[in-house]
């Protein structure tokens, strides 16, 4: 894998690259921590680099991410965000410049890219998870704007494409028509502070704060949504071991709309703190992931990260993420995920050789990399 190093110039040019930062601004969620994880690295990595984080805040009072460092500026726009999209759909106007000042590159981070001047256009694209799967997803109007109509605008604009996974690659292909020549793979990372082992006293302080007073499984749930196949793995962890209790970090609200009828074996955590989430997982016995789509599937990384067991699903690119490192299960097949569930918590022997080849396998995986492969394909657009 490219490391990242001698990208602070791309053939002694030195680039002006607006980066689409709404979502970093938002403390949780999949989509905040691939653009701060990313971008961070490249603020570092790319130091010669001017970068400026562009959002559009239309009537919400949230502050702007921005890590305050010399190569790095912010701008917020406050307009209505669907009459701007449909000037850049329809009229191409107004470019982005006419914000950003002029740049070479900007990359937008989920589904939408602007109108540019001279600037090159770079997209990410994280899953195509709805139009495979609709049904799994609860706000379906805003996923049909997003997957149906923002999506395929953005990818005509787009000079080149980032897909987090060869799934996702394989799904723009198949699902969009897409030019195959025009992806890019580019993993995600996992950040350092998951490999981290914090001191006896403060894991216990964070277990108590939790309640977590005895063994448990975690499934780190990130956005919960029916895709994410609580119910199913809930009934085949009791299966498996009834008593102990399986703690879910994510949204509480959506995940009791979600698990009804859950037992008192279930402890939903809520939405964690950064620095609460690395203690949470490492403290585990084992880490559920038997999800129904993904498009890379970063909880698996950070577990593995955080030297806990994984049992993962067969579908999409959890396989691809996880490699030899996991327990790899049907996730359809309750009976199955049980098996997997009781195999390792019966045997410290496997359970203990899949702590370290987890870490080693999400050692493999890095923001820097990540970053590095990110700026040589800026490089190579201009």
């Amino acid at each position: 894998m490219d490391d990242g190093k001698n990208t602070d110039k791309i053939d002694g040019y030195s680039m002006r690259i607006a980066l689409d930062a709404y979502h970093a601004a938002s403390a949780h969620g999949g989509i905040a921590r691939y653009t701060r994880g990313l971008a961070s690295a490249m603020f570092e990595l790319g130091s010669s680099h001017e970068f400026m984080l562009f959002s559009n805040r239309f009537r919400e009072n949230i502050e702007a991410w921005n890590p305050h460092l010399p190569n790095v500026s912010s701008t917020t726009l406050h307009a209505p965000k669907r009459l701007i999209q449909a000037a850049w759909e329809y009229l191409s106007w107004p470019a982005i410049e006419h914000w950003t000042g002029a740049i070479d590159i900007y990359h937008g981070m989920h589904f939408v890219l602007p109108a540019t001047d001279t600037a090159k256009c770079v997209l990410t694209v994280h899953d195509l998870t709805y139009l495979r799967h609709p049904e799994f997803f609860v706000y379906s109007g805003l996923n049909q704007r997003g997957y149906l109509k923002e999506l395929p605008a953005a990818l005509k604009r787009a000079d080149a494409v980032i897909a987090v996974s060869e799934s996702t690659k394989d799904d723009l292909v198949t699902l969009m028509d897409y030019s195959e020549d025009k992806i890019h793979v580019i993993y995600e990372g996992v950040e350092a502070h998951f490999f981290a082992r914090e001191p006896q006293e403060q894991q216990q302080k964070i277990l108590d704060k939790y309640h977590l007073n005895q063994p448990y499984m975690v499934f780190l749930v990130g956005t919960p949504e029916p895709r994410k196949n609580l119910e199913r793995t809930i009934r085949a962890a009791q299966m498996a071991a009834p008593d102990m209790p399986v703690a879910l970090i994510g949204n509480p609200d959506l995940i009791q709309v979600l698990l009804e009828d859950a037992s008192d074996k279930v402890c939903v955590l809520g939405s964690v703190p950064d620095e609460d989430l690395p203690i949470l997982l490492h403290a585990a016995e084992l880490s559920l992931y038997p999800s129904l789509y993904e498009g890379f599937g970063l909880p698996i990384l950070e577990s593995m990260a955080a030297g806990v067991p994984v049992i993962t699903s067969n579908i999409s690119s959890c396989p691809e993420v996880a490699g030899d490192a996991a327990i790899i299960v049907d996730p359809y097949n309750e009976e199955e995920i049980s098996q997997a569930i009781a195999s390792v918590l019966g045997d410290k022997i496997k359970a203990d050789c899949m702590r370290k080849q987890g870490e080693e396998r999400a050692a493999l995986f890095s923001w820097q990399r990540a970053a590095g492969d990110v700026l040589q394909l800026y490089g190579q657009l201009v």
